[in-house]
């Protein structure tokens, strides 16, 4: 089992990184499920398993805070619960949504590790130091893309499938509520950081007009957006002032 373990934590890791390669949609159940039946020789159950679990999470994305279940966890762990277990889908189906909303809530502390290498990396960038700021990003999304979830992995499939329920189940629910109102500051945190990049006296009108349009006049985000690019063009075509040519006062070649 414990080579299993390995194994699936290692994928689970790798599936979670994706970002840092160009977000190749590994992070699908379908893909990390396959992925995980191959390693532990069973891809066709991991296949079939990715399948089942991409219907039961097709519609799960996170949007702005909003904290989703984890279905790239679910399709990691859940494969190799079915897997292991000689269970097939009836396993997996059950254990995916614990699975799934508790990789959900790791992600929660993952965004807060996050929040703190962004903070690091202001740093060394405001030293000119580009080439640190690269180092903390890389380590920063190992961290907190990789370790982490390769213990949550290795850990689950480790331990077994009873010990998973045992532990979602005993999360208090002050803690719950607690990581949520953490996830609802990081999109401010986020804003102020992309604020303090590009804000300047040019630009400070328009986020304004676009905070209030949302704010009072209730638009939604896509509105908001097609009247922004409306004003884009309107600056684009708005004819360019020339520089006044110099004028020349007299006094030519006689001036004396």
């Amino acid at each position: 089992m414990l080579i299993q373990a390995l194994l699936v934590g290692l994928v689970l890791a790798f599936c979670k990184c994706d970002t840092m390669y160009g977000y190749a949609m590994a992070s699908r159940p379908i893909v990390v499920a396959m992925l995980t039946g191959l390693v532990l020789g069973d891809p066709v159950t991991g296949v079939i398993m990715g399948s089942v679990l991409e219907l039961m999470f097709i519609g799960s994305f996170p949007v702005g805070a909003a904290v989703s279940p984890d279905f790239t966890s679910a399709g990691a762990i859940c494969t190799a619960f079915a897997i292991l277990t000689g269970g097939g889908e009836a396993v997996a189906t059950v254990m995916a949504l614990p699975i799934a909303l508790l990789g959900g809530f790791i992600f929660i502390g993952c965004k807060l590790i996050n929040a703190v290498s962004g903070q690091i990396m202001m740093r060394y960038l405001e030293k000119d130091d580009s080439k640190g700021a690269s180092r903390i990003y890389v380590l920063g999304s190992l961290f907190s893309g990789g370790v982490i979830y390769f213990l949550y992995g290795f850990v689950c499939v480790f331990a077994g499938s009873a010990a998973v329920e045992v532990i979602v189940n005993a999360i208090p629910t002050v803690i719950i509520n607690g990581l949520a109102a953490s996830a609802n500051l990081l999109p401010a945190v986020g804003f102020a950081l992309l604020l303090q990049m590009i804000i300047s006296k040019k630009m400070a009108p328009f986020f304004f007009i676009g905070f209030l349009l949302a704010a009072y006049l209730n638009l939604p985000t896509i509105a908001v957006t097609l009247f922004a690019v409306a004003i884009v063009f309107v600056i684009i075509a708005a004819p360019q002032r020339q520089p006044a040519a110099a004028s020349n006062d007299g006094g030519g070649e006689n001036e004396f």
